[in-house]
């Protein structure tokens, strides 16, 4: 059965980031459990002088950066310091607490585009306190397959027996689908997870809706089945997963089960327990 959609919404410019970057989540459509945020920044010129986002801490979550064109550099507080290149995803699993900075010191000689996606999944209540950890996985780690003549690439989560080596401790998946003009995809879904769609370039239809860019899309937990058929050449995000059905408190970075663990975790940024970033 098809799922039918809910609730369609374009993702307004972000007050705090400027307009070359959009909120999708919360913004668009509220939390979308298990995910507590999407920003879609781009595409940009950034220039050799220019700065990125300067250290600060996240607890409670898992970061995923996900480039479409450009490099980012990751750094933080345990030591990991890499370059994101297009394609490759960049997971940060925040847990009790870590410091990172982005696209800092990147001694860049020559403006570059970039362009991509920053998520953040609620961990589940047993893991807010664990270890945090990094992991970044090259484009060509991430599978890729055609359903049809419709581009698929599994970003996080399984697909069609294509499994992404990605180890998310929340049950969530993110496919990047690219689809020619005049032709329809049918994404298959277990019963009961939260899925929704987020259209990047092009214009797609689905439950008899036309779907614009830079919209968010929630679909019904009900259907076992998503069916999308592009109006032109097309570019869209498909995520979600099985909803935690846990409390959400969050406090500026940190998403954490309530108030008592919010306090917790400020406590612990302010006495250095998560360590320190010098650029």
């Amino acid at each position: 059965m098809n799922k039918e959609l809910i609730k369609s919404q374009k993702a307004p410019i972000s007050r705090s980031m400027g307009p070359n970057v959009r909120q999708v989540i919360p913004s668009a459509l509220g939390d979308f459990d298990p995910f507590v945020f999407l920003d879609h920044f781009g595409p940009v010129v950034k220039q050799p002088e220019s700065q990125g986002v300067p250290p600060h801490p996240h607890a409670g979550i898992a970061t995923i950066t996900y480039l479409f064109e450009g490099s980012n550099r990751h750094q933080d507080s345990y030591g990991h310091d890499v370059v994101i290149e297009p394609g490759d995803l960049a997971w940060m699993q925040a847990g009790k607490g870590i410091i990172h900075a982005e696209g800092m010191n990147e001694n860049k000689t020559s403006p570059e585009t970039v362009h991509g996606l920053q998520f953040w999944i609620s961990l589940p209540a047993k893991d807010k306190f664990i270890t945090p950890a990094f992991y970044h996985y090259q484009s060509n780690d991430l599978p890729k397959f055609n359903i049809g003549s419709t581009s698929v690439k599994v970003v996080v989560g399984s697909l069609l027996n294509h499994h992404s080596p990605v180890k998310s401790l929340s049950p969530a998946f993110i496919y990047e689908v690219k689809i020619s003009a005049n032709q329809t995809v049918e994404i298959p879904f277990k019963t009961g997870d939260s899925v929704g769609l987020y259209l990047i370039s092009g214009a797609v239809r689905s439950a008899n809706t036309d779907i614009l860019p830079t919209s968010m899309v929630r679909f019904d937990k009900e259907g076992d089945q998503l069916s999308i058929t592009a109006n032109e050449d097309s570019h869209f995000i498909v995520l979600g997963g099985t909803p935690l059905n846990e409390p959400i408190v969050a406090y500026a970075s940190f998403v954490m089960n309530s108030e008592d663990q919010i306090h917790q975790v400020i406590e612990d940024y302010q006495t250095g327990k998560m360590g320190t970033l010098i650029l």
